[in-house]
């Protein structure tokens, strides 16, 4: 299986080249600085979650297509297979389960959550929906101002376009499949 950074670094590479984008160009349209950007094209940086966002929504892409490498037309995998992208903190893990093609408008994650873990994300460019679907634990998630808890087989669906909070405030881990669905 391919690490991660190399997977992102060669996207990143490749759709920078496919729009023909200098290092500065691509700074201003994500606010990710140029020496940073050149760094993880060239696998010397490992991104956070926020920084890839922050690539992703200026780009105007989905999140996964950063992450994932093309996938073949017939495959199986664990939830825990994929190496897990990190939060600010190491108690909040990401794995890729399903990438965003042009045939299909979604994308989906497993994420774990320590006890007492809290992450920001930012807001979604592509007018997109999140979907949280809680597996097992319990989680708040705050979208504009209002907070609401989530539970073991329980759904919340929401503007993603919007900054938001995730906090377990359990003393289990939380497990939980995410989609990001994207409007046409």
């Amino acid at each position: 299986m391919e690490q991660p950074d190399i997977i992102i670094s060669q996207n990143i590479k490749r759709i920078r080249e496919e729009r023909n984008l200098s290092y500065t160009e691509l700074a201003d349209l994500t606010g990710v600085s140029k020496s940073m950007l050149r760094q993880i094209e060239i696998g010397e940086s490992s991104p956070t979650i926020n920084t890839l966002w922050k690539v992703a929504n200026g780009l105007e892409i989905p999140f996964s297509m950063l992450i994932n490498p093309p996938t073949p037309n017939l495959s199986k995998q664990g939830f825990k297979d994929a190496i897990p992208l990190h939060g600010k903190t190491e108690g909040f893990r990401l794995y890729p389960l399903i990438a965003f093609e042009t045939t299909r408008s979604f994308e989906v994650y497993y994420v774990e959550m320590d006890p007492g873990i809290s992450m920001d994300a930012d807001a979604h460019t592509g007018n997109a929906e999140e979907i949280v679907m809680l597996i097992h634990s319990m989680i708040e998630i705050r979208v504009h101002g209002e907070t609401t808890a989530v539970m073991t087989n329980e759904i919340l669906r929401f503007d993603a376009g919007h900054p938001h909070h995730y906090y377990n405030p359990s003393h289990e881990m939380a497990k939980i499949l995410m989609i990001i669905a994207y409007a046409g």
